[in-house]
């Protein structure tokens, strides 16, 4: 029941909501939340103000704790007043497409009709950040950029989404790789902002200063913000400033402590509230003994596979979960990150993404030419980790000679050195030294490819052959079908690079005699030489 100022209060209302706002804008957004669900509880107002109330609390919520916005927001949509309808609508398009939320598109066609019907700055704004939001999660940074750039935040019409489009641009800035924009554009908006502006501010600082490689000073801004924040820190921006610290502590070969922050961190377990959170479990990815974080790791590829937001700005960070992935032996899971990537590339047509999305191909196919096209990419740039994260890998690669192996890897030794990376530099010039001692590496051959790829029954069709055996008598001796035998014959051919049979002899009678076929069920008799 209505208390004693019930639905017809209006000025009651009004003054609830205007100390929302200004606790809000103080930085304080927990207690403006606690302030609006006070009053939902205390159920005073009818049910138009209700409505209001949960639309709010639901806007509250939106950055830190999404699955209780999109909540509030979904019980707000029938008693909404229909001029706040397009508002309340477009506030849960823009949570929903944050997270990835498979509703995220009809949610924004219905925020696109309230809008029509009742036209207001404030929810054009809102419906311009849920697109802008929208194009973010599937990758296509440029058209975010685009929707951004045609609002103008310093209007007064559009004054209380002022700090989210701000934000957002300097969010397009980072993912775009321009990081003296971003930079420009920090400095700016300190001042400029209010206090509730500040905690994201410090995070995408910090993440720029890893993506240029000024590790000592991100480690220092995230530590200053987390110890004494000057004002109280959301979910969100607490997640990514640990995340700064994390990944400095792995880059700086402190693994024992940035487990330790992780540890501290305590990432929600489930979608859409681990959605804050994933900028932990990328700088997770840069663990050396990536099975501690498994189930971390494998969380952040499913929520990648919703969103590619969460990676936008720590790209960097892509490459490093492919590779993780792939020391855990999960190659599905590798092959979908490089594969987002790909996609993010193929929408955000910048050096950087083209070199990430190279790298990261480069390292699932384990493929070089992949891997030296993205160094090619990354020294465009701007983003030195990146850069020297590629060269280690083509350094690695089995399938490049020594002198270019050796040339990669010290490069990336000397701009890990200067980014400050001290445990990276040092892994560098530890496979520098192995190379060092290198008397000879192979020659490249694609994987898959050699003796040693020979099945055991291969290996065994392979001595028949080469010992004069017909196909028809390789299938009698092996118990095998003709045709199981030519699909034999065609693996083995392919496998060892000859096109004759003579040319299998020969490399069969040159191969190591310390070394024969793991399976000769009966060793071919030389008998079998010339015949057929």
């Amino acid at each position: 029941m209505p208390g004693p100022y019930g639905a017809a209060d209006p000025h009651r209302h009004a003054t609830l909501l205007a100390a929302a706002d200004r606790l809000e804008l103080a930085g304080r957004a927990a207690e403006a939340r606690d302030l609006l669900a006070a009053e939902l509880a205390a159920d005073r107002a009818g049910a138009a103000d209700r409505a209001l109330l949960r639309g709010r609390l639901g806007a509250g919520y939106g950055h830190d704790h999404p699955a209780a916005a999109l909540t509030y927001l979904g019980l707000a949509r029938s008693g909404v007043p229909p001029e706040r309808r397009a508002w309340s609508r477009a506030t849960e398009a823009w949570v929903a497409a944050r997270v990835g939320h498979p509703d995220a598109d009809a949610l924004l066609r219905s925020a696109g009709r309230a809008r029509a019907a009742y036209p207001a700055p404030a929810a054009a704004v809102r419906l311009m950040l849920a697109r802008a939001a929208r194009a973010l999660a599937t990758g296509a940074v440029p058209t975010a950029g685009d929707m951004l750039a045609a609002v103008d935040p310093h209007h007064p019409a559009v004054r209380g989404e002022a700090v989210a489009v701000r934000l957002d641009r300097i969010e397009v800035q980072l993912a775009l790789g321009r990081y003296e924009d971003a930079a420009a554009a920090l400095d700016a908006a300190y001042p400029d902002l209010p206090a509730v502006a500040w905690p994201a501010l410090t995070a995408w600082s910090g993440r720029r200063l890893l993506a240029v490689g000024a590790l000592p000073e991100a480690d220092a801004r995230a530590r200053l913000a987390l110890d004494r924040p000057a004002v109280p820190l959301g979910v969100e921006a607490r997640a990514a400033l640990t995340a700064v610290r994390v990944e400095v502590a792995y880059r700086t070969g402190r693994p024992e402590r940035a487990r330790a922050l992780l540890a501290d961190a305590r990432p929600a377990r489930s979608w859409p509230d681990r959605i804050p959170y994933a900028s932990l479990g990328l700088a997770a990815a840069g663990d050396p003994e990536p099975a501690r974080h498994r189930d971390l790791l494998r969380a952040v590829v499913a929520d990648l596979t919703r969103t590619a937001r969460p990676l936008l700005a720590v790209a960097h960070c892509g490459p490093r979960l492919v590779q993780a992935l792939l020391l855990l032996g999960d190659a599905r899971r590798a092959r979908a990150v490089a594969d987002r990537l790909a996609e993010v590339a193929g929408r955000t047509p910048v050096p950087l993404w083209s070199g990430l999305a190279g790298h990261a191909d480069g390292l699932v196919r384990r493929d070089p030419e992949a891997l030296r096209a993205a160094v090619r990419a990354l020294r465009r740039a701007g983003a030195r980790p990146a850069l020297a994260d590629a060269l280690l890998d083509l350094a690695r690669s089995p399938r490049v000679r020594l002198p270019e192996a050796r040339a990669a890897a010290r490069e990336a030794a000397a701009v890990y050195g200067r980014c400050g990376a001290t445990g990276d530099q040092e892994t560098a010039e530890r496979w520098d030294g192995h190379l060092d001692v290198t008397r000879r590496r192979p020659a490249p051959r694609p994987p898959g490819h050699g003796l040693a790829a020979l099945t055991a029954r291969e290996a065994g069709v392979a001595d028949l052959l080469a010992a004069g055996a017909t196909k028809q008598q390789v299938a009698g001796r092996l118990h095998l079908s003709i045709h199981t035998v030519d699909t034999h014959v065609r693996a083995v051919y392919a496998k060892l690079g000859v096109r004759s049979r003579l040319q299998l002899a020969r490399l069969w009678d040159a191969r190591p005699v310390s070394a024969p076929p793991d399976a000769s069920p009966s060793a071919a008799p030389r008998s079998f030489r010339g015949a057929g």
